[in-house]
């Protein structure tokens, strides 16, 4: 049986645990949505997401891509979760024992976590509220959704999308309803 909130084989250890604890930033990291541009030009999107700042691009055709631009945030600090082992994943995750159902062989079997799986972006003012965002943003500080990854326009006007592999939340038996460590951030989706 798959374990989960246990141990991992290896041992827990470095940015490869199975529990993580997400505690206020000494310095704020989040983003939050800024400038929107709609380009004609797939070499437009590169010309914008090579300025250095967070940006998502959302492929809608060959012929239309939607880049909308992060800027900092000084209220909000942003975890990265992925099966990366770059600077920019702050939590490496593997799959388990039984996670694949592809092959045999669990090492040639294809992974069922992304590599920039998911972003959780907490407030750091009581109630600290966290959010997850589908997707993290790579070492260029960019995050592609290719034409057929499934995305919308919300009633607001933002762009909004999915990722090929989606994100399991789990609340365990025993999960403190509040928070029992100073600046914790407890998990509530919206």
């Amino acid at each position: 049986a798959t374990k989960y909130n246990g141990s991992l084989p290896g041992g827990d250890h470095g940015r490869k645990r199975s529990r993580f604890a997400l505690y206020r930033r000494a310095k704020a990291n989040g983003v939050k949505p800024s400038t929107v541009h709609i380009l004609s030009n797939p070499q437009d999107s590169k010309a914008v997401n090579s300025r250095g700042q967070h940006s998502i691009s959302f492929t809608l055709s060959r012929n239309q891509t939607v880049v909308v631009e992060y800027c900092h945030d000084n209220n909000t600090d942003m975890f990265q979760i992925g099966r990366s082992t770059e600077s920019p994943i702050d939590f490496v995750v593997t799959d388990t024992p039984g996670g694949s159902q592809e092959s045999e062989d669990s090492s040639s079997a294809p992974s069922t976590i992304s590599r920039f799986a998911c972003r959780i972006v907490c407030d750091r003012n009581p109630p600290y509220t966290a959010r997850i965002y589908a997707a993290g943003f790579d070492s260029s500080k960019n995050i592609f959704l290719g034409e057929k990854a499934t995305k919308w326009k919300n009633p607001d006007g933002h762009m909004d999308g999915l990722t090929t592999n989606g994100v399991l939340v789990m609340h365990p038996v025993g999960f403190p309803e509040e928070p029992t460590l100073p600046n914790a951030s407890r998990l509530s989706l919206e």
